[in-house]
C-alpha cells in the first residue's frame, strides 16, 4: 500500500510539472502576459491536474476495494483509533513483571496487529473483524490497563493477587477469541489455497494418469 501511494504521488508530481510548466511558460512568452499573472496561471496549471488525477486514483482504489467513499472514510477512522490502542497494548508489555503475562501481552499485541495489517491491506475485510476493533480490542487495552496498575501496587494482598490471575486467564480467553477473529479474517484465502491445492492435485493426478498411459502404450507397440 505504501509503495502504491508513493507511485501515485510520483504519477500525479510527473503529469502536474510539467503542465505547469507550460501553463506559465505560453502566457509569459507567446501572450505578454504579467509575470505574477503567468506565475498563478503555471501554479493553477499544476495544481489543478494534480488533484483531478488524485480524485481519480481515489475512485480507481474505492472501485478496486468494492468500497463506497463514506464506507472508506469510515474504516480508515476506526483503523486510526486501532493503531493507537495496539500501541498503547505495545507500551504495557515491558510495564509486567510476569513473564507469562508478559507473553500473553505480547501474543495479543502480535495477533492484533496482525489483524490491523490484513485489514489494511484489504479495508473490506473491516466487516469480518468488526467485533475485534469494536470489542475484542477494547477489552485488550482494558485488561492490560487494570493488570499494570495491580501490579504497581506495592502491596499484593490476596484479593490483588485474585484479581491479577482473574486478568491473567480471561486475557489468555481473550487471546483465543482473537486467533479466533484472525481466522475469520483469513477464511477466504484458506478456503482459495484449499480449491488451488486440489486443482493442483488433480492436474497432477491426470498427469500422472496420461503419463502412465502414454508408458503402457509404448510397451504394447514395443511388442
Amino acid at each position: 500500500m505504501i509503495m502504491r501511494d508513493f507511485l501515485y504521488f510520483m504519477a500525479r508530481i510527473g503529469i502536474a510539472v510539467p503542465l505547469a510548466l507550460l501553463a506559465w511558460i505560453i502566457p509569459l512568452s507567446f501572450f505578454n502576459v504579467n509575470g505574477w499573472v503567468a506565475l498563478g496561471i503555471g501554479i493553477a496549471g499544476g495544481v489543478i491536474p494534480y488533484y483531478v488525477i488524485k480524485w481519480f486514483q481515489h475512485r480507481s482504489i474505492l472501485k478496486s476495494y468494492g468500497l463506497s467513499s463514506q464506507e472508506y472514510e469510515y474504516i480508515q477512522q476506526n483503523l486510526t483509533e486501532s493503531q493507537k490502542k495496539i500501541s498503547r497494548l505495545q507500551g504495557k508489555i515491558f510495564q509486567v513483571r510476569s513473564l507469562s503475562a508478559m507473553r500473553q501481552l505480547n501474543d495479543l499485541v502480535k495477533l492484533s496487529r496482525r489483524i490491523f495489517t490484513i485489514v489494511k491491506k484489504d479495508p473490506k475485510r473491516f466487516y469480518t473483524a468488526e467485533r475485534f476493533f469494536f470489542y475484542h480490542l477494547d477489552s485488550g487495552v482494558e485488561l492490560t490497563e487494570k493488570y499494570t496498575m495491580l501490579a504497581a501496587q506495592p502491596i499484593k494482598n490476596k484479593e490483588v493477587l485474585t484479581s491479577l490471575e482473574d486478568t491473567r486467564k480471561t486475557l489468555f480467553e481473550l487471546n483465543s477469541s482473537i486467533e479466533e477473529e484472525l481466522m475469520n479474517v483469513l477464511s477466504n484465502d484458506i478456503d482459495n489455497l484449499k480449491i488451488e491445492l486440489d486443482y493442483a492435485k488433480q492436474s497432477m493426478d491426470r498427469e500422472q494418469h496420461s503419463r502412465k498411459g502414454i508408458s503402457e502404450w509404448n510397451k504394447t507397440g514395443s511388442q
